[in-house]
């Protein structure tokens, strides 16, 4: 499970909201002074949450402090906001999401499951990774732990395409026109053969990752 690096100025709400999340399966680290976010800076962390339901300080002034810690600059965060930093949001650079406090603990996990998921399918210079499955965009290359696959170049478009575009069902006819060109002459099955490959060379665990809709097409799952 990805850690959480859970940060504000209230640190009784920080306790509570921990303890919460460690229930509902988060690992979590939190810190509510600048000596603990340092320290905290040691470890990874796939998202910060930034919760500040009530003062003192501003939005501005603790995303600057996540900030300025090591590791912190890359940092995805939420912010938790009461009303009083409702108005500081459209200012404020660099959050991933935000959302209204107070807020039930289900919602707050629905949204860090959500934004995981999301920044999970995220390309980053050049590049996918799920695990230990990477599709690198610049080199046309797709590589499972540590070792290349062979796919065909359509192959790979036709992995590239639908990983970049997850959740969402394609047709047959919508993936021969966008891997193939509208002036391919071909049949729709075109896309069933080339499929059945590239599930081939994923291998088991990760060819699910490329679901079959029954009766409209294919997407890309968002998750194993």
């Amino acid at each position: 499970m990805d850690q959480l690096l859970l940060a504000g100025p209230e640190e009784a709400r920080l306790k509570r909201l921990k303890a919460g999340l460690v229930k509902k399966g988060f690992r979590v680290k939190t810190a509510a002074t600048s000596d603990e976010l340092e320290e905290a800076a040691k470890e990874r962390f796939a998202l910060g949450v930034l919760d500040l339901e009530q003062g003192p300080g501003t939005l501005a002034e603790w995303v600057g402090r996540l900030r300025r810690v090591p590791g912190g600059k890359e940092l995805p965060l939420l912010a938790l906001v009461g009303a009083a930093f409702l108005d500081e949001l459209p200012r404020v650079q660099g959050l991933e999401d935000f959302l209204a406090a107070p807020a039930a603990l289900e919602g707050l996990e629905a949204r860090i499951r959500f934004l995981l998921r999301r920044l999970n399918h995220t390309f980053a210079a050049g590049g996918m990774q799920i695990e230990d499955l990477r599709i690198d965009v610049e080199r046309y290359e797709v590589s499972l732990d540590g070792e290349p696959l062979e796919l065909t170049y359509k192959e790979f478009e036709l992995l590239k395409f639908l990983a970049t575009h997850p959740g969402r069902v394609y047709s047959r006819d919508q993936l021969l026109n966008q891997v193939w060109g509208i002036d391919f002459i071909g049949g729709s099955r075109t896309v069933d053969v080339h499929i059945r490959r590239l599930r081939a060379k994923l291998g088991p665990k990760y060819a699910v990752l490329v679901d079959t809709v029954r009766n409209v097409g294919y997407k890309f799952l968002e998750e194993l």
